[in-house]
């Protein structure tokens, strides 16, 4: 079996040694938000003695913020699939704003900056469109404030993009954050970004 595997691995590596290497750079726009805790406190004295939770939890999202990302990437292709290294700086933001009486009140507001390190791996649906899957593990480079905010990051990726003739490509991605932004928060980034990708050679 680890012989099977071990083929199937170099047969892939000798298939990519011959596809095709693009290398340039991105940039775009990167939606921000995040997944919050939401406790909610249970004042049913009939449904606690029933053992039912006092404080429940039910998350929920933050506000949408507009930011940006920029970095460079290279990119094996090949007919069917194709493989994509990127590095990329992004700035970040998980805010949430909440109804309080005849105004809105900030109670919370966290900029981040990271560098992305990005692994994707494209299925080619067509010549032009296909679908992504990846994994961003991502250092925190700066933060405003005086939170404890986790110094590393890790993301999964799922999305979609558009190829053109002269290799320039438009990704359309979802990134959700694995790790805590601060420890026992529950709190996660989750990023929309919208890349446009050029390539150089």
């Amino acid at each position: 079996m680890k012989r099977f595997l071990l083929l199937i691995v170099l047969t892939c590596g000798l298939q990519f040694l011959s596809a095709q290497i693009s290398y340039g750079i991105t940039g775009g726009l990167n939606i921000a938000t995040g997944i919050l805790p939401d406790l909610k406190l249970n004042t049913n004295i009939n449904s606690i003695l029933n053992g039912n939770e006092v404080v429940a939890g039910q998350p929920q999202l933050a506000d949408f913020v507009m930011l940006y990302k920029a970095g460079i990437f290279m990119r094996l292709d090949k007919r069917i699939v194709s493989l994509k290294f990127g590095v990329n700086y992004d700035k970040t933001n998980i805010k949430k704003e909440v109804d309080a009486s005849i105004f809105r009140v900030n109670v919370l507001n966290i900029d981040l900056s990271y560098l992305d390190f990005d692994f994707t791996a494209n299925l080619n649906l067509t010549q032009h469109f296909y679908i992504s899957a990846g994994y961003v593990p991502s250092l925190l480079l700066h933060h405003e404030g005086n939170l404890n905010i986790q110094n590393f990051d890790q993301r999964l990726l799922a999305g979609f993009g558009f190829k053109f003739d002269n290799g320039a490509s438009l990704d359309f991605d979802t990134l959700v954050g694995l790790s805590e932004v601060i420890k026992n928060s529950y709190i996660h980034n989750i990023m929309i970004p919208v890349t446009l990708s050029i390539p150089l050679n």
